[in-house]
This record gives C-alpha cells, structure tokens and sequence, in this order.
C-alpha cells in the first residue's frame, strides 16, 4: 500500500535546526576504522538505513562495532569464519550503493569467502567495473546473477599487486572503495583510474577521512584520466574521527527556504567544506538566494519572487540536483542541469523520476540522456501525487516543491529514513504558517 504525506504549505521558513551527520563521512569511516585493526570512537555517526546495513556487515566480517559515549567504537580486523574454509558469510547491503561497493572490496582482501547481496534496486546497479578491478588484485569473484551485478560471490586473501586500476567513470565509489580496502594491505596500494573519475570530490572526502583517521595518502589530479592515489596504513591510526554534518541532507532545506522564503540556519556544517554537495551553495546563490558561511553553521535568506533560473553542470554534486531541480521549477524561465548522466545508477534512475515528479507536480521537464531541462514556473494544480520511486532524495525534491504549492502529496515519504530519517520533522520544525493556512 502506497502512503502519502500531505505538507501544507508555509508562508516562510524560519528557525535554526542542527543537519544529521554526513552519511557518506560516517561509511568511509566505519570501513577504515574496520580495516585499520586498533580501536576508534567514530563520534556524532548518522544513525539511518544506510549506515545500519554497513554496520551490520562490517560486524558479520568480525569487526566489534559498540555503541560509546557520543558515537560508536569500531575495531577490527575483519576476517572470514575461522576453522571452516568453506562457509560463506553473507553480507545483505540493502539499498545502499556505498556499502556495496565499499564492502565489495574490503571482503576481497579480508580471507574467507563472503556472498554479498541487496535489494531489488541494488542488484541492477553496476558492479562490474570494481568486480574487474578486484580480480586483477588477486580476488577471486563470481556473479551468482547478472553479470556485473549483484549478487557476487567472494573469495578474499591477500592482495598482490601494488597497484590496481579501475574504471571509476560510472561512478567514484569504486575508487573510493579500493583506496578504503588498500589499508589492508602490508606496504600500501596505488589506486590508479583508467579515464575520468566521475563525481571527484567525493574521492577527495575518501582521503580527507584517511588523512583525519591518521593514514598517509599522496594524490595526483583528483577526477583526471590517469588520476593516481598513494594510501598507506598509519603505524599508529588516531583514535577519534568526528563526523562532520551532511551537505547533501542540507540543500534540501535550503532549497526549501528558497522556495517559501524567509531565514534559516543550519547548524553543524563545516565551511569551507570538502563535502561534494557543499558544491551546490553558488547555484543556490546565482538561483537568488543569499548565504551566509562560517566554520559551524550556513545561513540562506529568501524571497521566492527573486527566484532565477540556471543553467550548470552539476557531476561534482549529483545528490544536490534533485532539490535543485525542484527550486528551479518555482522561478520563471528554463534551467539546465548537465552532466548528470549517472544519476540514472541511483537510487532510482534519478533524470527519469525527476522528470515525472516535476511534471506531477505542473512544471515541465524534459529527460536527456545526460541532462534535465526545467521550465517553470509550475502550473496550477490540485491534489498533485508526486511520485518519489521510493528514493530519499525524489522525497526531499518533492517537499521543496510541496513547502511553495498547495494541493500536493508526496509518495512513500518514510524512504528518507536511507540518509535522513527526522526530515520532514526538522521542515515542519521550520515552517511559518498562517491562520488562514
């Protein structure tokens, strides 16, 4: 059965609320602590789907993963099932492409043999490129169904080589996986792309975790073909990692703002940022809306009726478009939004969900293979069904859009619990409403 959340309307948004931690920061540093063999408090985690499916995996492969004072303490090392060679312990990553990818290639250098799973969803998104990369390390891996898919079968030992290449142009995750599973090895590993590293700075936020974690990383051109990576594990790893806060569940809300208008201050993110997502602040700036920076908190002021449209290239910030998209549908004119053709190997195919959520929603848009076009502003409409393709950001994208227009529901809105589960709870936290509303 299919629920819908009707959210009226707001007259403006106003207040401050504290955004949830960075879920891509809390996996990358779950995996490096679960590879780096002394314990670490990984503080301020975000508790969400996501996070508990690596969690869960990451403990099945012999990490201690306990709840601690302000967060949680992660020890490995990971390992197979001891005394029996032949058992298979399977690893169910849900709908998490990052666990996924990150567990594929720590399971490939961890002995044992391991089956690694997902979700209906999960199991049509690419694999095959790390899977070819992981055989050239020495791994032995073999796809229990589709080929370059999940599920895939693992037999992990020690890696070989010192060098691995892959082709991360479809998605950053398989470099960033190899980078994290390099800290298993004896004398390091390179990490070499074979053509260009799709959404880049999210490599860059691998090797900031690394670096925090106390691990020693040389780099090349992040993102440029025949990019190459040095990580090498520390003697000695620090034995704190904070989590910053989560751009990504950020620009929803300041998308938000830009859509009902009024002031608001999110507490807890970091500026300057290495977040990929923290990419998306000048759009929002050149759409209309004015920002405010600091180490610990981003503040936007609004007026809806000086939204503007845009055009951009958005690969740096692929989980930003989405309520990017839905902002731009609410200013008159067309925007563009280009090199985005991975976010069809999303959640959902996110050009395509995206399309029919605005044009549910009065806007129209048009899907290309590598870019959405939006004009706005959207058309009246009453009891509009936006559909979200139970993906969290489709849910966060379709808000920014109720938050501005009456007369709109949005599909499966409890799928936000993936990255962010108190979202709707902080945008009502923020919304003004009028007597007559």
């Amino acid at each position: 059965m299919t629920d819908y959340l009707a959210l009226p309307p707001a007259s403006e948004l106003r207040g401050e609320v504290r955004v949830p931690p960075s879920k891509s920061a809390t996996n990358r540093a779950l995996v490096a602590a679960a590879l780096t063999g002394s314990a670490i408090r990984i503080e301020g985690p975000l508790e969400s789907d996501d996070t508990e499916a690596l969690r869960a995996c990451l403990t099945a492969m012999g990490a201690r993963i306990e709840t601690a004072e302000s967060g949680w303490r992660v020890s490995g090392p990971l390992r197979g099932e001891p005394g029996d060679p032949s058992h298979e312990i399977r690893l169910d990553a849900r709908d998490s492409g990052t666990a996924a990818r990150f567990l594929a290639a720590a399971a490939a250098a961890t002995p044992g043999r391991f089956v690694l799973t997902g979700s209906a969803r999960l199991c049509e998104r690419p694999m095959g490129e790390l899977v070819d990369a992981l055989r050239g390390a020495g791994a032995t891996v073999s796809y229990r169904g589709a080929e370059g898919c999940l599920p895939v079968a693992i037999e992990g030992g020690d890696w070989r080589p010192s060098e691995i290449t892959v082709d991360a142009s479809r998605s950053s995750q398989f470099f960033s996986a190899l980078l994290l599973a390099g800290l298993a090895r004896d004398g390091g590993l390179a990490v070499r792309a074979s053509g260009a590293v799709a959404s880049a700075p999210y490599v860059r936020m691998t090797i900031e975790t690394l670096r925090a974690l106390g691990h020693e990383v040389e780099e090349g051109a992040i993102g440029a073909a025949g990019t190459v990576v040095r990580v090498r594990r520390a003697a000695r790893a620090t034995d704190r990692y904070a989590v910053p806060g989560d751009y990504s569940s950020a620009i929803p809300l300041l998308a938000a703002a830009g859509a009902a208008g009024g002031r608001i201050v999110l507490k807890g993110l970091r500026w300057p940022s290495g977040d990929a997502d923290a990419g998306a602040l000048p759009v929002l700036e050149r759409m209309g809306l004015r920002l405010e920076t600091s180490p610990a908190f981003v503040a936007v002021a609004a007026d809806p009726r000086l939204l503007r449209p845009v055009s951009v290239a958005a690969a740096d910030f692929p989980d930003a478009v989405p309520a990017l998209a839905a902002l731009s549908a609410l200013a008159p004119g067309e925007s563009r939004f280009s090199g985005i053709a991975h976010l069809r190997l999303k959640e959902s195919d996110r050009i395509a969900a995206l399309a029919a959520l605005l044009e549910a929603a009065g806007a129209r848009a048009v899907a290309e293979e590598d870019a959405l076009t939006v004009a706005g502003p959207v058309r009246p409409v009453s009891a509009a069904r936006l559909p979200t393709a139970n993906d969290h950001r489709m849910a966060m994208a379709a808000a920014v859009l109720a938050i501005a227009r009456p007369g709109i529901l949005i599909e499966n809105p409890g799928c936000v619990s993936k990255s962010y589960p108190g979202f709707f709870r902080d945008l009502e936290s923020l919304a003004v409403r009028t007597s007559r509303q």
